[in-house]
């Protein structure tokens, strides 16, 4: 089917600069009560659009970001920005921000005696696994992927959530992460559980900013007994305890960033954490809307790269059908006739339940004179749903043809 949705919102080589007609949004707001943590917790929510009208209902990985009511806006904005208009750096995802009601109690794994109300992060980590993740699933359209974000004691809290509970989330992004809480006590079980655990298919991205005084080094800090370098020097611990196990599958990295202190660190390490977990992501999407007619190698291409993200993410990773159906549209109006079929064939392949699909190719059969095969499609759509428009192009054919 013809949608009216112009090619140029998809790859800016071929749009023409256009004044905004209404100001950015920024997700929208959720809440669910919680009984493990006897409170309304609120949420901060992005879902990218889709039209469902005349499409599948799409699946999106999803990122959890702790404290997101301080990080939620630049997150969306970073998402829309590579994620849209022919950039494949990040896949379009869900947001969902887990805005604070007790800090310290949710993100701090253990009790510290001197700090009253901490150590609540395993009942927090209870209301995630039996509460926000199922309620998240049933009500947005998620796909079997999640990652998850934190900074400072966010950042504690996700590697909390790794080491004890692998099972929960693909991906763990942790930003300057205060180790050194309750005297590293998180230290202490490190070694055991990185020797004994299986992170199989599991990744981690570890982000270590530049909090000690700026005259020290990574080396040096391990002996400086101010409260950046404590910070500092544990996560450096960490890191290399994370080095001593290379037997249990964990995929991760980390950075060091000289440049940057701890409150400057969050923006760039989310950005950093997220290209580092969808490194396999980005696809040459120029090739697309260009007008040369081989469409085979293009074809290799396409199948080959969602393979490899299938088996990378763990789950089956489809292009976006009303990106393939509006450039099958695009090169037939063109009469590129080989990569308009290329891209219709691969949705049906892609979409097999989706009622579009088969109409769409239909239409191409019509435009390139194969009246009956256009017929058979149509039907194949109709079978799939029932559209007066589309049985209306079957009637029309056989009227034409008497």
């Amino acid at each position: 089917m013809r949608k009216l949705i112009l090619l140029s919102l998809l790859f800016p080589l071929l749009s023409i600069a256009q004044t905004p007609t209404t100001l950015v949004s920024f997700g929208q707001p959720d809440s669910l009560y919680s009984a493990i943590l006897k409170e309304k917790r609120h949420l901060w929510i992005y879902s990218p659009s889709g039209d469902t009208t005349y499409f599948e209902k799409p699946a999106y990985p999803v990122l959890y970001v702790l404290d997101g009511d301080a990080h939620f806006a630049y997150l969306q904005t970073m998402m829309q920005q590579l994620s849209l208009n022919g950039n494949t750096a990040l896949p379009q995802m869900i947001i969902v921000g887990i805005a604070n009601t007790n800090r310290t109690r949710d993100l701090t794994p253990t009790s510290d005696p001197k700090i009253p109300d901490s150590g609540g992060g395993e009942q927090f980590t209870s209301f995630l696994e039996k509460e926000l993740l199922p309620y998240i699933d049933s009500k947005y359209p998620t796909a079997p992927y999640r990652v998850y974000s934190g900074h400072s004691l966010g950042g504690l809290m996700v590697m909390n959530t790794l080491i004890h509970h692998p099972g929960l989330f693909n991906a763990y992004i942790a930003s300057d992460p205060s180790i050194f809480w309750n005297n590293s006590m998180i230290l202490s079980s490190v070694d055991s559980l990185l020797e004994h655990q299986d992170f199989k298919n599991k990744k981690l991205y570890l982000a270590v900013a530049h909090t000690m005084n700026q005259y020290l080094d990574t080396v040096q800090v391990k002996n400086d007994k101010a409260m950046g370098s404590i910070h500092t020097s544990a996560i450096l611990q960490l890191a290399d305890k994370l080095k001593k196990h290379p037997g249990n599958h964990l995929n991760w990295s980390y950075k060091y960033f000289p440049d940057d202190y701890h409150n400057s660190l969050p923006l760039i390490a989310q950005y950093e954490g997220l290209r580092s977990t969808f490194r396999q992501y980005w696809f040459p999407t120029y090739l697309y809307p260009d007008n040369s007619p081989n469409a085979d190698s293009l074809r290799t291409l396409i199948i080959s790269h969602y393979k490899t993200l299938s088996k990378e993410m763990g789950y089956p990773v489809r292009p976006y059908e009303w990106e393939f159906n509006n450039l099958g549209y695009h090169h037939l109006s063109i009469k590129n006739y080989a990569k308009s079929r290329m891209f219709f064939e691969l949705n049906i392949e892609y979409f097999p339940k989706s009622y579009n699909t088969y109409d769409s190719m239909g239409d191409y059969y019509k435009e390139t004179g194969d009246s009956a095969k256009a017929v058979s499609y149509w039907k194949q759509s109709l079978a799939i749903r029932f559209v007066a428009g589309i049985q209306e192009k079957i009637d029309h054919v056989a009227l034409s043809t008497r």
